[in-house]
């Protein structure tokens, strides 16, 4: 019994497996014509793109139509990319385009910076009797005419001059600018000063009792007016340049000094007698130093056309 039910098992098995080959080998034989019709019925395109996709993917580009190719090419790498300069601008209407290398800014002309010294022994400070006004004055006036820094030897309230080279252009007069000098506890201050003719100066009274500025140049007097306690600013344009002394006729020990030049190339030494000068023509030039117990000394300096020139000027 059991048998019989194997053999008939083993008959249906082998039917459904010729019949499932017999359908394969139908399938296979009308592929290709299943295939032909779907291309034959297909739209172009989407021929091309199965063609390219059974050539691989570099057949690609060739079979796409013509408004995709484009952006299919290939980049090349960044490495063998030109690089691209930036367009020049264009010069603005009026305006001239600076030749290639020339800096836009203006150059910045030559600096002579340096010091005054002086070597010599400091004379200690004198002293001057009141005889008036002593409520405000005190009955005594400590006067140092020579104040040196103790470490540097550096000399205060000198003038520094650079002279106008040959051929040289003074420079324009400056804008009014007030130079002022102070009464104040009986003495001038500043007690030395520099200025450009076109300045201003102006004296003012601080004290409580009358004062009077008598300023002159060479014997010529320039200003001389009584400053009563309280009153007003008294002003006056420099219009000449020279040494001014600076003295009033109520405390006879009472006196400043002012430097007036025709161009703006001076300084006035700081306490460690430091002092700068800008803007100087290059070439030859004559320095000049004035102090007012030292006197005066001068030196000759090349200035070249750009850079700094340091140099010490030494009182002996």
């Amino acid at each position: 019994m059991k048998s019989n039910r194997s053999a008939m098992c083993s008959q249906a098995f082998v039917r459904l497996l010729s019949v499932g080959v017999s359908v394969l080998m139908i399938g296979l034989a009308g592929w290709p014509m299943l295939l032909a019709a779907s291309q034959s019925d297909a739209d172009p395109n989407e021929v091309g793109r199965r063609a390219a996709v059974s050539q691989g993917l570099q057949g690609l580009a060739p079979v796409l139509p013509a408004k995709f190719r484009r952006a299919q090419e290939v980049v090349p790498p960044v490495a063998e990319l030109e690089p691209v300069s930036p367009a020049p601008a264009a010069p603005q209407p009026g305006s001239e385009a600076p030749p290639t290398g020339q800096a836009l800014s203006e150059p910045v002309g030559p600096v002579i910076v340096g010091r005054v010294l002086y070597r010599g022994p400091v004379p200690s400070p004198t002293l001057s009797e009141v005889d008036r006004d002593q409520e405000v004055c005190g009955t005594t006036i400590s006067m140092t005419p020579l104040s040196v820094d103790t470490t540097t030897r550096g000399l205060r309230n000198a003038v520094v001059h650079v002279e106008l080279g040959e051929g040289d252009v003074p420079a324009e007069r400056p804008a009014a600018a007030s130079i002022v000098v102070r009464n104040r506890q009986c003495r001038f201050h500043p007690h030395v000063s520099a200025a450009q003719v076109g300045n201003e100066m102006g004296t003012v009274n601080d004290d409580p009792v009358m004062h009077n500025t008598h300023i002159t140049v060479a014997n010529s007097t320039v200003l001389n007016v009584a400053m009563v306690a309280g009153g007003r600013p008294v002003k006056k344009q420099l219009k000449k340049a020279g040494l001014q002394m600076i003295t009033c006729h109520m405390h006879k020990f009472m006196q400043a000094y002012r430097l007036v030049f025709d161009d703006p190339y001076f300084d006035q030494t700081t306490e460690d007698g430091r002092f700068t000068i800008s803007g100087v023509s290059p070439g030859l030039h004559r320095i000049s130093v004035w102090h007012e117990t030292l006197g005066a000394m001068q030196r000759d300096v090349q200035v070249p056309v750009q850079g700094t020139v340091v140099l010490d000027l030494e009182y002996k």
